[in-house]
Order: structure tokens, then C-alpha cells, then sequence
């Protein structure tokens, strides 16, 4: 099991996609390269050299699933920045 981050309620973080290249499966729904997406939270590292799993939000706050089975993008895919609130 991963630990689960959820940005606290003082910092925002975002997502912009840097590479939207279709995955082997066929995806539901998929990302637009150099759009910038909220991010509602993000795993620890999956595994050693690997990048982390993100779960991203459209513009309505409705969560972005690649599919049923794939439910987070790769971090990879994203250069991540973090706005701390006042």
C-alpha cells in the first residue's frame, strides 16, 4: 500500500501536462498537452526511479480517470507546481 497525499488546505497544486501521448489501452477520457489541471492528490513513489501516481480534476472539479482500472496519470506526464495559500 501507497500513502495518499492530499494537498492541505493552504497549498494548491497543479499539473501541467507535458507529454499526452496515448497509452497502450484505449482511454475514457485523456489529458491535452499544455494544460494545466488541479491536482486533488498524489501517492508516494510507486517504486524506486519511478515517478508518483496524480489524480487530476477538470475545471468542474470532477476527477479525470484514464479508465475503470486506471483511475491516476503518471507523474511523468506532468511538471507539478505548488502555489502555498495565505
Amino acid at each position: 500500500m501507497v500513502n495518499l497525499f492530499v494537498p492541505p488546505s493552504y497549498m494548491a497544486v497543479y499539473a501541467k501536462c507535458v507529454d499526452a501521448s496515448m497509452p497502450a489501452f484505449e482511454p475514457e477520457e485523456w489529458i491535452e498537452e499544455g494544460r494545466v489541471y488541479p491536482v486533488k492528490h498524489f501517492t508516494e513513489p510507486l517504486n524506486q526511479g519511478d515517478g508518483f501516481a496524480v489524480t487530476i480534476v477538470d475545471e468542474d472539479g470532477v476527477e479525470i480517470h484514464p479508465s475503470s482500472s486506471h483511475w491516476s496519470f503518471a507523474s511523468t506526464r506532468f511538471e507539478l507546481y505548488t502555489l502555498h495559500l495565505n
